[in-house]
């Protein structure tokens, strides 16, 4: 389970007395206090990552009720994904898209794109990804090939897809076959063993990276909740 952010929640005081969010600076976990309804004792639950960690009797009841309480009152709580939603130094910088700052979402992911040209090769771009923890972008439809189309007509960003000699395929880094019949790569480098999107089309590339490529990355939207508009 993510780690939880202490919040000042302002309730009323009916709500107030059934649940307590603690103050704590820079901490790495959070416990929130829920009196049960029908006995006055408190339900008490810290992270799992803290070693004082404790499961409430009735764990799936607990989170959904304070879930409830907590976006009743504007305050959306993150859901485990595949990937870490809690992103090392911006956790606090996340905005109602679900995507910390400077991300763009696009239906269920948040991608980066980044502005300069470095001459990385592929593994360095990936790992510029997992300092993000998030991963290279990996085209899982129509619908996603044609918005990374539209971000990418004046620039080519590198994808996490490769060509395995040995196989005769193109994978991916889910280890996922590329479907030649969502797109074709072009290029005329039979030795170029990576891929690029860029300036309306998917072409081969050196896996030693070029000073014409940019890096991309992507992650999971981390909300389960979007924010309602009144």
């Amino acid at each position: 389970m993510p780690d939880l952010i202490y919040a000042d929640l302002n309730l009323t005081e009916s709500t107030s007395s059934r649940l307590r969010v603690a103050d704590v600076q820079d901490s790495t976990y959070a416990e929130v206090k829920v009196q049960s309804p029908d006995t006055n004792a408190a339900a008490d639950y810290t992270s799992p990552d803290h070693p004082t960690a404790s499961s409430p009797p009735d764990s799936k009841t607990f989170c959904t009720t304070c879930e409830d309480e907590l976006v009743t009152r504007g305050l959306v709580l993150a859901t485990e994904t595949g990937r870490n939603p809690w992103w090392s130094g911006e956790r606090y910088k996340q905005d109602h898209t679900g995507c910390p700052q400077g991300w763009k979402r696009n239906r269920k992911k948040c991608y980066f794109f980044f502005p300069d040209t470095q001459n990385n090769d592929w593994n360095a771009s990936r790992k510029k990804c997992k300092d993000k923890e998030s991963d290279l972008v990996i085209i899982e439809n129509k619908e996603e090939l044609d918005y990374l189309h539209s971000q990418s007509r004046d620039h080519y960003y590198l994808l996490g897809l490769r060509y395995f000699e040995t196989q005769k395929k193109w994978k991916w880094i889910n280890n996922m076959e590329h479907r030649t019949d969502m797109f074709t790569i072009g290029g005329d480098h039979t030795d170029y063993f990576c891929a690029v999107i860029g300036h309306g089309k998917i072409e081969t590339a050196h896996c030693n990276g070029s000073s014409t490529t940019q890096n991309m990355c992507e992650k999971a939207v981390n909300i389960s909740r979007s924010w309602k508009k009144s």
